[in-house]
């Protein structure tokens, strides 16, 4: 997380600091003080009159890094800034946002209240949320800002420089995904194909049926917004190896890449021995452990130059519409 928040704070201040020389960033400090009791007490530098942007992703442990930004945040509270952002790159319990059983805790709409009501916290942006109504549980509404144009852009440059279009078709992985990034082959110039599953119960992996679409013998882009454990993904790019695609390439916004019943090790040795050719993802949760285990077959982006542009409209008030257009989009 460390060197997420250096590489961010070093784009932030290149593009703030270049074009507004009134403004000057610098790296926030604070030390976190763990009691005898375990509880803990978080101390920050003197912020009064500052901008503070706090930048949050989701890292394990999740639940003790969710505590440790509550108080950080009353940290900053008692501090007196100017005005505070927070920045979720990758927003903890987000996908914990329903409550589609009984009896059961709702923490992705928990949270955004007790920043709101409790820690009066006004500014909150997400990058590429699991699913796009989240940002309504905070109030004022929560910027949300896209990384998919990312993923097209490497498409684009890494894929299609070499290979021809009609050669090539984006797979969608469920009805969800066909619905939130329709305009991606479009914008590509290559033709969309479609996974049609199921899932009857609550596990991580659903029930894969059938595939729509002319994929023998092309090269496939599998575009989602995350991957979890990696076990849907498999048994797409099986399905779609099966039905004759030349190779399979999984693209997601989010590496999540956990499985609790595995090891980093043993889930990075299961993707390597898969049927898909090459994971791309952006760090916007970090992804060291994995890459060191992915014998190359995981691609990094790294987001730091779109959360720093980000940052610099959030504190200039500038729009942020104009970063939700895919990336060379020619129409």
């Amino acid at each position: 997380m460390e060197g997420m928040a250096h590489q961010v704070e070093a784009e932030l201040r290149h593009r703030l600091e270049s074009e507004h020389e009134h403004y000057r960033v610098e790296p926030g400090k604070h030390t976190v003080s763990t009691f005898s009791n375990q509880n803990i007490e978080v101390q920050v530098d003197n912020v009064r009159d500052h901008v503070v942007v706090v930048l949050h992703t989701q890292t394990p442990p999740v639940s003790d890094h969710i505590v440790e930004l509550l108080a950080l945040l009353d940290a900053i509270n008692n501090a007196h800034p100017r005005q505070t952002f927070v920045v979720f790159p990758y927003m903890p319990y987000s996908r914990s946002d329903r409550k589609n059983r009984p009896r059961i805790s709702v923490m992705g709409q928990r949270l955004p209240e007790i920043l709101n009501k409790v820690l009066n916290v006004r500014r909150v942006m997400l990058l590429e949320p699991h699913d796009p109504h989240i940002k309504q549980y905070f109030v004022p509404t929560a910027d949300e800002v896209p990384a998919l144009p990312m993923l097209v852009e490497y498409i684009r440059n890494e894929y299609l420089s070499t290979l021809n279009r009609e050669d090539c078709a984006v797979v969608f992985a469920d009805s969800s995904a066909a619905k939130r990034f329709e305009q991606v082959p479009s914008s590509l110039g290559i033709e969309p194909a479609y996974i049609y599953k199921s899932r009857t119960d609550h596990s991580e992996s659903p029930t894969v049926k059938v595939v729509t679409g002319n994929i023998k013998g092309k090269h496939c882009f599998l575009v989602d917004d995350e991957i979890l454990t990696g076990n849907t993904v498999l048994k797409d790019a099986a399905m779609l190896k099966h039905e004759g695609a030349a190779s399979v390439r999984m693209l997601a916004v989010h590496g999540v890449l956990c499985d609790k019943n595995l090891t980093t090790q043993q889930l990075m040795a299961k993707l390597v021995d898969s049927p898909v050719d090459e994971f791309v993802v952006t760090d916007s949760i970090p992804l060291d452990d994995k890459v060191s285990f992915s014998q190359g077959k995981l691609k990094i982006i790294p987001i730091a130059p779109l959360i720093g542009e980000v940052c610099k409209r959030l504190i200039l008030g500038e729009s942020l519409s104009q970063l939700h257009r895919l990336a060379g989009d020619e129409d």
